[in-house]
This record gives structure tokens, sequence and C-alpha cells, in this order.
């Protein structure tokens, strides 16, 4: 440990034109898979959020809630009367707690909305909401934040491995997470995001833990089975000397900023860039001779990054990493997966299930009103069951090709949405949904964010939750699943039988009638005149 390092060349330039490098000069290929990784991640809220502008105005809709502002005022309103509040020294002191409250029950609508489906509960029990408010917004925001950095390690390991490769499978996000290691990792990215928030309170002491530590989520990418006290330790050392010179990278890095002022810029040339300058800066101060390197367990970082090795015609073979793929039993991330006819009607029926508590909660939150949505009267959604089954029906073959597989899942499910709500408009005079207001949307029946969301999703139907399913009915048994297909078809035809003799369902907000809108549209617009 007392050794001279004699291994790290630190060149701010030479880290900079690498970073650009490995972005831009690897081909089209290597360019699409990390922007698409960053697009995801981003799109997840996972890392990135600087990034996010633009996917923020594409998935917006997700979060939108219909807001109270009386309720708001008047919670707002009770926190100002309080004891506590009151007898604060400065009115600044006041505002800065009632506004708090008040961005909370904003940046908080949906959970504003359940508490305010018994009104005159809210009425009575201000300050029991105001609590409720706060601690369930801080669990929830908690556990939100502490599951999105521990998948962002995924992001850092693709990153990583994508410097010493020309095509890094995308599987790869997903390996430090093979072998059961989600909850250490989540247990380690705890502890260090707590332990940066407490040093945050000192401000400077937070500036210089924040550079001390800046290596420990690159560690843990690299060796998923490290100890806190093990990548906080190796950390310090690696960085010991550099802290000044990682601001200055940083600092150098300016124009980025600007750079992300235009439109789709950040994501396609800020992030990805200021990413891999982070990854190059790792690999840099991983090369010290002078600290316990026992932790360091991939030899195939121990290389030059792809870029070099190609322009010293030494580009071959591509590195073998220790870190194995992640997997589920019984199915493969390249090879097609085989399933029975059982398999697809009881993934019919799951994902009719999904959809149709998603629809219901989403309702819920925003609306603080309970409506069965959807064409029946029974809790499932066909179009989210017939997707979710077609999608791996369909496009199971493509495993092995995920642009192709991204692409084909966003056209089988824009057809499907589309057609669906060409006939439920066509032979109910109804419409379940309209994009009309949302970006690149075609007649309002299907978007770009909701195709992006379907594809996402069908992601995960293929690679996770069709394996799953298939294992589960498995042990299950052959006997039960049959009887339980039966079941749930026999149950599915009586809903269909009464859907036609009794009309469709028609709850409130559920299909609305294309006259009655157009007439509500022309009324509106003769009053504005």
């Amino acid at each position: 440990m007392g050794n001279k390092d004699t291994g790290t060349v630190w060149s701010l330039k030479q880290i900079r034109q690498n970073a650009r490098k490995t972005v831009f000069t690897k081909g089209f290929k290597p360019y699409m898979f990390i922007l698409t990784v960053i697009f995801i991640s981003s799109f997840a809220g996972l890392v990135n959020n600087a990034a996010a502008g633009e996917i923020q105005v594409i998935d917006s809709f997700f979060n939108a809630g219909v807001v109270n502002y009386d309720d708001i005022d008047q919670l707002t309103e009770y926190v100002q009367e309080t004891n506590l509040v009151k007898n604060l020294p400065n009115a600044f002191s006041r505002d800065i707690i009632s506004g708090f409250i008040r961005d909370q029950a904003l940046n908080h609508t949906w959970l504003l909305n359940i508490l305010a489906i018994n009104h005159e509960y809210m009425q009575r029990n201000q300050g029991e909401v105001v609590v409720f408010l706060i601690v369930v917004a801080a669990a929830l925001k908690s556990l939100d934040f502490l599951i999105k950095k521990t998948l962002a390690i995924g992001q850092y390991r693709y990153l990583m491995e994508h410097r010493f490769s020309k095509n890094v499978k995308f599987r790869r996000v997903l390996a430090p997470f093979s072998d059961k290691r989600f909850v250490h990792i989540a247990k380690i990215t705890l502890i260090y995001n707590v332990v940066l928030w407490l040093w945050g309170w000192t401000i400077i002491g937070g500036i210089y833990k924040m550079f001390q530590y800046y290596f420990v989520p690159f560690i843990i990418a690299e060796n998923p089975d490290v100890t806190w006290k093990e990548a906080k330790k190796l950390s310090a050392a690696m960085t010991k000397g550099y802290k000044f010179k990682l601001f200055l990278m940083l600092l150098s890095y300016f124009y980025l900023t600007i750079i992300a002022i235009f439109p789709f810029a950040s994501l396609f040339v800020s992030v990805p860039v200021q990413s891999m300058a982070d990854i190059e800066a790792y690999f840099a101060l991983r090369k010290r001779t002078d600290i316990d390197r026992s932790l360091f367990v991939e030899k195939g970082f121990d290389g030059k990054a792809y870029v070099v090795r190609k322009a010293s015609g030494n580009a071959d073979p591509e590195p073998e990493f220790v870190l194995k793929n992640y997997s589920i039993k019984g199915s493969s991330f390249d090879k097609a997966d085989k399933y029975s006819i059982t398999d697809f009607i009881v993934m019919f029926f799951a994902f009719c299930l999904v959809g149709w508590v998603w629809e219901v909660g989403l309702h819920l939150v925003q609306e603080h009103i309970f409506v069965n949505r959807g064409f029946f009267y029974g809790p499932w959604l066909p179009i989210y069951g017939a997707g979710g089954a077609f999608i791996i029906f369909f496009l199971n073959r493509f495993k092995n090709s995920k642009p192709k597989l991204f692409i084909y899942t966003m056209l089988l499910c824009g057809v499907l949405e589309y057609l669906t709500s060409f006939a439920l408009e066509f032979f109910n005079n109804s419409s379940y949904w309209n994009y009309d207001d949302m970006f690149f949307n075609l007649n309002g029946r299907v978007c770009l964010a909701g195709l992006i969301a379907f594809a996402l999703g069908g992601f995960l139907g293929i690679y996770i939750l069709g394996p799953l399913i298939r294992r589960l009915l498995i042990r299950f048994g052959k006997k039960r699943t049959r009887i339980l297909c039966t079941v749930l078809i026999s149950l599915f035809l009586v809903d269909l039988g009464c859907c036609i003799v009794f009309g469709p369902n028609k709850g409130e907000g559920v299909g609305q009638d294309i006259t009655e809108m157009e007439e509500t549209a022309v009324s509106a617009t003769t009053a504005a005149d």
C-alpha cells in the first residue's frame, strides 16, 4: 500500500479524446446501442435526469393527475396556522415550511387524490393528512430512489464493457444482478447515498466526499460482491491526489451543458460523452499500482480501450468477463422459448388483469374515482392480454436481435392498438382512449410515448415474464393448468355474452360516445366565441 504509483497516466486531453472516440467512432450500431441504453435509463429515471428533458415530455402523461387546488390551499393554510410554524422566528422560515408542504402535495397529487376519496375525512383531520402525506411520500420517494440507483449500476456496467468491445449485448445491463445479487447491491447503494446525503449537510465535506467516493458505483459494477467498506476504501485510494483533477474534468465539459440546450442534443451528444468520460477516468485511476488491486476482478478491464486497440491494429479478440449473464432458469436471452397453448392462454389473462389493474389504478389516483375501465365487465382488458400474448407468440423468435425486436414490437402494438381503437369506434361509436394531445400521434389512436412503453413492456414480457409464467405453470402441473384455462375461458365467454346481450361496459369515464364528444366540443367553441 505504501508503494509509489507507477501505473497511472492522467491526461485530461486523452480522457476526453477517448470518450468521444468510444461514443462516435465505433460505428453506427454501437452508437445506437449506447444511445438505447441511455435512453431507457433516462426514460425510467434511473440516471441522467438532466438528459431526460425531452423524455419527460414523451412520458409526461404517465404522471399526470387531477389537482384539487382547494385541498392543497387548505392544507397549506393549516400548516401555516400550527403553533410549530407560527412560533418560528421569521416569516421566511414559515414560508419555507408551508411551501414545502405545498410542493409535496403538488408532486404527489395521486397520493392526495387517494386521501381525498373521503373528502369529509380530509376536512376533519388535516393534520393527520399532512403527516400521512409526508411519511408516505418520503417512504415511496426513498424506495423509488433506492431501486433506481440500484438499477443504475447496470448502465455503468454496460458502459464499462462498451469501452472494451465493439458490440456489447443489451443483456449486460442486467449482469450485475445475476446470482441473486440485487439485494446486496441495493444495500451498498443505500449506504453510499445515505453517507453522501449526510455529508452534504456540511457542504464542504459533502463536496469532498462526493469526489472521494466518486468511483463507488463503478467499483460495484465491476465487482458486485464488494462490501461497502471495501468499495469506499478503494474509491478513496483511487481518488487520492486526483479529486481536484476530477473536478476540473467535470468543469471542462461545460460546453456539453450549452449543447444540451438544443432539442435531443443531451441524449445524442452530451450525456453519452460525459458518461464515457467518467468511465475513462475510472480506468485511468484503476491502473494505480499503489492501491490494493485485489477487488479488480475483471482481467478484461486491464487492457486498452477498443478504439485504441483498433488504431494499433489489434482490436481482436473481444475480452471475456468473469461476471456472467443474468438468466432465468430454463430460458435464454438468445434462443426462442417453447410455449404450449395453455401457456399463451394464461399469459393472455395475466396481461389482461395487469392492464386492468393499471388502468383502474391510474384513473383512481388521477380522478380519485373507482371506474371499471374497459369494454368488458370483468377485471380484464383484452388489448393488454392480446398485445402481450401476440408479442411473445410472434416475436419470440427475434430474441437474438434486440433492435429488430424493439422495432417489431412497436409496429405490432401500434397496429393492434390502432385497429382496436378503430373497431370500437366503428362498431360501438365510442372512443376508449384519445392521444390527440400527445406528441407524434396518429389520428389520436396511437402515440410515440405509448409505443415506446409497449416496446419496453414487450422486452419485459419476452425475456422475463413469459419464461417466469412458463416456469410457474410447470410447477403448477399440466392438469391443474388445463382446469385453470377452462375456468378462465368460460368466465370470459360469459362476460362476452353479457356485453352482446346487455351492451358493453360504459362506466363513468369509459367509452365516451363520439357524437356526444363532438356536440360538447361544438358547444364549447360556440360559448368561447
